[in-house]
């Protein structure tokens, strides 16, 4: 009677635990979706809802697909325009194009 008893307890702590979500599933977070901000693990390789986003694994954050795919720069190289972004050769560093003190538009960190 006493093992009855036991198996039935359990069998009752299972019921309620699968209808309360205890040991299940809940729900993950979502990161703030914008370029540079941290993304989860979970959101690695995802779009952002807009589609100009990409939650990246090397930096674990908010990426912009424009700068991505824009061909990659070196430093100190001249750039096209003032304030455009590109990925800096061998590196995962991000370049922008700014006025140098006396070369005109430059690549720089």
């Amino acid at each position: 009677m006493a093992r009855e008893s036991v198996a039935g307890m359990v069998m009752a702590a299972a019921l309620i635990g699968a209808m309360v979500g205890v040991g299940g599933a809940s729900a993950t977070p979502s990161s703030v979706q914008r370029e540079g901000g941290p993304c989860y693990q979970h959101e690695y390789g995802m779009d952002s809802a807009d589609g100009t986003l990409y939650c990246s694994a090397e930096v674990a954050g908010w990426r912009s697909y424009a700068v991505s795919r824009a061909p990659k720069v070196r430093i100190g190289t001249p750039c096209p325009q003032l304030g455009a972004r590109a990925m800096v050769y061998q590196t995962d560093g991000i370049a922008t194009c700014r006025q140098s003190n006396s070369a005109g538009l430059r690549w720089q960190w």
